[in-house]
C-alpha cells in the first residue's frame, strides 16, 4: 500500500540475472513484491520495464500527485 504520500517509500531492484539477493528476500519477506508472469515462455522481465511498473503502481495509488494525467495540445498535430 503506496496511498500514505507522507511516508517515504525506497525500491530495491536486483539484477535481471540474480534479483536480490536470498538472504535479504528470506529476512524482508513482508516487504518484498513480485510481479506475477508466465515462467514458461519468460526467463525475467527487464530490469527497466519492472522499474516503471512499480513507480507506475504507487504513484496510481497516491492519484498521481503533482503529475499531469492529461495534456491538451494548441495546436492538434493529428488532424
Amino acid at each position: 500500500d503506496y496511498t500514505n504520500t507522507e511516508k517515504e517509500h525506497y525500491f530495491l531492484f536486483g539484477k535481471e540475472t540474480t534479483g536480490l539477493p536470498e538472504m535479504f528476500m528470506r529476512q524482508n519477506p513482508e516487504k518484498c513484491i513480485r510481479i506475477p508472469q508466465n515462467d514458461e515462455h519468460i526467463r525475467a522481465l527487464n530490469l527497466s520495464n519492472t522499474a516503471a511498473i512499480v513507480v507506475y503502481e504507487a504513484l496510481r495509488q497516491q492519484g498521481f500527485p503533482n503529475l499531469e494525467t492529461t495534456h491538451t495540445y494548441e495546436n492538434d498535430k493529428l488532424k
